[in-house]
Parts: structure tokens; C-alpha cells; sequence
């Protein structure tokens, strides 16, 4: 049994999966809701506008806080709508593997510092603007609500989702139709559920004003951590790339464009631009690393499952 085939360990009919996409969604909104009644109603400012002076931090931490709420539903779902293990929407193996979790992360988490580092040598517009007082309350705010953030994400798209996949068959207005035998097919899922991770990004301020063309590199990150996911029967590796990637954006890379704007301990005052930062991890670092991992784990069957 592989990833994908976990999700036929669920109990009750597939009509759970459309459940409990409800219940997250409701979740979120009720997150939202609960995120702008604290900080107008209680600080006096919209997460919408400008941020006072000090505030950021606090602010920061309002703004995941619907991912507080989604994750805590997701989890509840998976154990007691879905009756199933909730580790085995994590992982195929007895235990999460931190091994793998953290070897990514630090691979990831290597290069972004490389990235920074050439950034210094080609002189870009780059700017310490550490400031203890405030990046430490942020620091401790990130290092809680990042992890639940991705982890919310990677669980909903490359766990839940991708394994609900195996289950559409269970819901009778879905057998009628070809599109529950092709869910089968692990690249099926991963293509799709990859253009939905990045087309829910679309309302991200850095794809107004980057284009369209950023949109691409979403859905790409969104493949490649599906493909990671599904070769390696896990989300270790997926969370630890996409953990390490948010966290050095708030925590010591920032933009003044960007969707989370933080006191980080670097700023970028470049334009905004997709970046050879970007063509380069699309093009080149994504699929490298996707082969190193290939021969560390020395993955079986590749095209078998992505095709079968």
C-alpha cells in the first residue's frame, strides 16, 4: 500500500471527505471573522490597512490564525468523521519521520541563505533592519503559527485531498463518470491539486503585481511538493521544503511587497519582479532536488506510481 491507497483506510462513505471540506471551510471563515473582530474591536486597526507602529507582530499572528482553526477541524475530521488514523494522512510509515522532515528543511533553509548571500554580491537593494524589541516577539509568533500554517496546507492538499482521490469511487455520483478510475492515477491528483494550491494563492498582493506569471511558479511548488509526497510516501519532505521557505520570508528575508509584511532581520527594496531566484528554482533546483532524494531513499517504482 502506498500514500494514495491510504486514504481507502477511511470507515464511512466518501460523502465524509465533502463533510469535512465544509467544516474546514466554515472553520476559516470563522477564523477571519474572529481575526478582525480582536484587532478592530479590541486594538483598534484593520488587518486590512496599515499597521501601528508596534503592533506588527501581534498583527502577523491574527492574520494565520484561521489556520489555528482549519487545522484543529482537519485533524478532528480525519479521526472522527473519516475514522482513521491521523497520522496516516501524514505518512505511510509507523512514525512522522523528523529525519527526513528536517533534512529538507535544512536543504532549503542552505540555499534561500546562499540565495541572500548572492543577493549581498550582486548589491541588491538589500537591508538590515534588525530590531530585538520587535523581531523577537515575532520570532516567537512565526516559529508557533508558521509550522500550523504549511502544515494546514500540506495536509489538506497533499494529504487529505491527494488521498480522497482513492475514495471518489465511494460516492455514487461520481461512479458514473470517468473521472473516479482516472483519480486513480497518482499524477491525476497531483496535477490537479497542484493547480488549485496555486490558483488559491491568486489573491496574493505579489501576484497583482508580478502577473499571472507567478501564478506558475505556485502551481509548480505545488506539483513538486505532490511529487515529493507521493515518491516518498509522506509529507516529511513537502512540509520540511515548504516550513523552511515561509519561515526564512518572514523571519530573515522579507519585501515590502510581499503578503506577510514582518520585521524580519533582512528587508528587500527591490522592485517587485519575478526574480532569477525564482526561474532558477522552477526550472533547475526543484527537479535536482527531487532526483537527490530519489537516490537517498532509493525510490521503487516511479513511474508505476505516478502513472498507475
Amino acid at each position: 500500500m502506498n500514500f494514495l491507497d491510504q486514504g481507502k483506510k477511511d470507515k464511512r462513505d466518501g460523502a465524509m471527505y465533502l463533510l469535512t471540506l465544509i467544516l474546514v471551510f466554515l472553520s476559516f471563515l470563522y477564523g477571519m471573522y474572529t481575526s478582525a473582530y480582536i484587532a478592530e474591536g479590541h486594538l483598534g486597526y484593520s488587518l486590512l490597512e496599515k499597521i501601528p507602529e508596534g503592533q506588527e507582530a501581534i498583527a502577523f499572528g491574527l492574520q494565520l490564525l484561521p489556520f489555528v482553526f482549519g487545522f484543529a477541524i482537519l485533524l478532528l475530521s480525519i479521526k472522527f468523521l473519516n475514522k482513521r488514523p491521523i497520522r496516516s494522512s501524514f505518512t505511510i510509515r509507523e512514525r512522522f519521520d523528523w529525519k527526513r522532515f528536517f533534512a529538507m528543511f535544512a536543504l532549503w533553509g542552505g540555499i534561500l541563505t546562499i540565495f541572500l548571500c548572492v543577493g549581498f554580491a550582486m548589491q541588491d537593494p538589500i537591508e538590515l533592519q534588525f530590531n530585538s524589541s520587535k523581531f523577537f516577539p515575532l520570532l516567537l509568533i512565526a516559529l508557533i503559527l508558521i509550522p500550523i500554517q504549511t502544515t494546514t496546507e500540506d495536509l489538506m492538499f497533499r494529504g487529505y485531498l491527494f488521498q480522497g482521490f482513492a475514495t471518489l469511487g465511494k460516492i455514487s455520483i461520481f461512479g458514473k463518470f470517468p473521472f473516479a478510475s482516472l483519480s486513480k492515477s497518482g499524477l491525476t491528483g497531483i496535477l490537479i491539486l497542484g493547480g488549485l494550491f496555486g490558483y488559491l494563492h491568486i489573491g496574493n498582493p505579489e501576484v497583482l503585481l508580478l502577473g499571472k506569471g507567478i501564478v506558475v511558479y505556485y502551481i509548480s511548488t505545488g506539483v513538486f511538493m505532490g511529487v515529493l509526497t507521493h515518491l516518498d510516501d509522506g509529507l516529511e519532505l513537502g512540509m520540511g521544503y515548504h516550513a523552511a521557505n515561509n519561515l526564512f520570508g518572514v523571519l530573515i528575508l522579507s519585501t515590502d511587497w510581499q503578503v506577510f509584511q514582518t520585521n524580519s532581520v533582512f528587508i528587500d527594496h527591490s522592485p517587485p519582479s519575478f526574480g532569477w531566484d525564482l526561474i532558477l528554482s522552477l526550472i533547475v533546483l526543484q527537479p535536482l532536488i527531487i532526483f537527490l532524494f530519489y537516490k537517498i531513499y532509493k525510490w521503487k517504482g516511479v513511474k508505476e506510481k505516478l502513472m498507475k
